[in-house]
């Protein structure tokens, strides 16, 4: 923690003008977000770190061991208030994810920037007889800004576990959403540079604003910081003029932190919301899309995918396999054993059967006991294999188990052409009656026709193929079980 306030403090010295204080102070949002992020670090030590680095770079930076004192006793004091407030309130570990926690995190930036404000504002009277308005107004202002764009970096930091995991998440498309509005905000760059008057400022909001919608809560915040920044330290320099009119009125410091800390705020709130509404579209795609207790697709969800792929198939003439199955005796079991083992038989049995398909296979609940897996472009005896590796598991999941439950399985297959859904459905429900007339946990097979069925023509060359399976990830494909979906997008 010495080195991460070390290295925060000297970073905000930087931006210090001469005879001013600094510009874009950050050491305190920094060890706010992280003590509240991993309370963890709500230790001594760690305070003592802290205190130790605060204090160490205004030495090195040239500064009396007095001044270092009381300058960073504020910066603590306002650190100090802002954890026990999050602390006490039982929100930690605390991280923004919603508008709700975006709330609490602007209302704890004040509550710190407070604590800062009035401790430097005291000091400053006691020690200097200065005043405690002028002072307590523009370390309030200053420390708002930093707090509200460096606390929703730290609070929306995700770290992937691995380099695969990101180059997953770092896709062309990804890549292209978001170049866009990236470009869009860094063009406003010289244009403000040429223009004068409070209207530099507000120049970036429409870009900003577009980003909030197209990238992640994380990336929003980051350019917001950096747009921030970068107009904190023109405006500093006087390349960045805000005009006369609003200086005259307020301290041009403490304006030009206000306008920068609601330009910012603007983009990462609407991030926060439309992250909302898109975890509100997951949560109802995957209430219509998938059986709420086994975890595969559900009926229409099903039929509209396999509808699609049978389709696919039909252009090219590829071979289709259909599995109707169902368990043996399954009201049995629920009047013998309860409805609870009924529901924990389904579960397992889907999560087992989805764990013999290969991806673009298709498997959804039909309704009760009764499943359907498509398997496209899928030759004769995978067909079959498939079907005795289903019956198979659920062989295994009885023996290991103390419920005795089997499948039966009636399998469709055709080859060179494709019938309709409805076709191919009915003639695997035929089969599948078949099993159970023949004594149940079996697999039947019917073999469709080509007589009836339209022809092609020659054998398509399999690397000049047109069929693409639906764009459907492969935990939508075979189901999510009993441990939730992840996010395909």
């Amino acid at each position: 923690m010495l080195a991460v306030v070390l290295a925060a403090s000297l970073i905000g010295i930087l931006t210090r003008p001469p005879g001013l204080l600094a510009t874009f102070w950050c050491a305190n949002a920094i060890l706010l977000g992280m003590m509240v992020r991993w309370p963890v670090l709500i230790e001594w030590p760690t305070w003592i770190a802290a205190a130790v680095g605060y204090v160490c770079a205004d030495l090195i930076t040239g500064n009396s061991l007095s001044l270092a004192v009381q300058l960073n006793g504020a910066n603590l004091a306002g650190v100090t208030v802002g954890v026990l407030v999050l602390y006490y309130l039982k929100r930690t570990p605390f991280r923004l994810v919603d508008s709700q926690s975006l709330v609490w995190m602007v209302f704890v930036s004040f509550v710190a920037a407070t604590g800062t404000a009035a401790t430097a504002g005291a000091l400053d009277r006691l020690l200097r007889g200065q005043s405690f308005t002028d002072t307590f107004f523009h370390w309030g202002a200053t420390e708002v800004m930093a707090y509200l764009l460096v606390l929703p970096l730290i609070l929306t930091l995700t770290i992937p576990s691995s380099l695969a995991e990101f180059r997953s998440k770092l896709t062309a498309k990804t890549v292209a959403a978001m170049s866009v509005p990236l470009l869009a905000t860094a063009a406003c760059v010289p244009i403000a540079l040429s223009i004068e008057g409070p209207i530099a400022l507000v120049l970036p909001i429409p870009a900003l604003l577009w980003c909030a919608t197209r990238i992640s809560v994380p990336s929003t915040a980051f350019v917001s910081v950096v747009w921030s920044v970068w107009s904190l330290m023109m405006a500093g320099s006087g390349r960045l003029d805000i005009g006369d009119q609003a200086a005259s009125t307020w301290n041009e410091d403490v304006i030009t932190s206000i306008a920068v800390t609601l330009i910012a705020l603007g983009p990462i709130a609407v991030a926060c919301a439309t992250e909302e509404r898109r975890a509100a579209e997951r949560e109802l795609f995957l209430a219509v899309e998938f059986d709420h207790l086994t975890g595969v697709l559900s009926r229409g969800a099903f039929l509209g995918h396999a509808e699609s792929e049978l389709a696919a198939a039909a252009r090219t003439q590829s071979p289709v396999g259909l599995l109707m199955l169902d368990l043996d005796h399954f009201k049995s079991i629920n009047d013998t054993h309860g409805h609870m083992t009924g529901d924990s038989v389904l579960a397992n049995f889907a999560e087992r059967a989805a764990d013999r398909l290969s991806d673009g296979d298709l498997i959804g609940r039909l309704g009760g006991e009764e499943f359907a897996i498509l398997l496209p472009d899928c030759s004769y005896a995978r067909a079959v294999d498939v079907a005795e590796a289903v019956r198979g598991a659920q062989v295994e999941y009885s023996a290991e188990s103390e419920v005795t439950s089997t499948v039966s399985v009636g399998v469709a297959w055709v080859d060179h052409a494709t019938p309709t859904l409805t076709t191919l459905m009915s003639v695997a429900d035929e089969a599948l009656y078949e099993a159970k007339r023949a004594g149940r946990n079996l697999v039947k097979v019917r073999r469709l026709g080509n007589d009836a069925l339209p022809q092609r023509n020659s054998e398509p060359d399999m690397a000049t193929r047109t069929y693409r399976k639906p764009d459907i990830p492969r935990t939508i494909r075979r189901g999510f079980g009993r441990e939730g979906v992840v996010d395909g997008r």
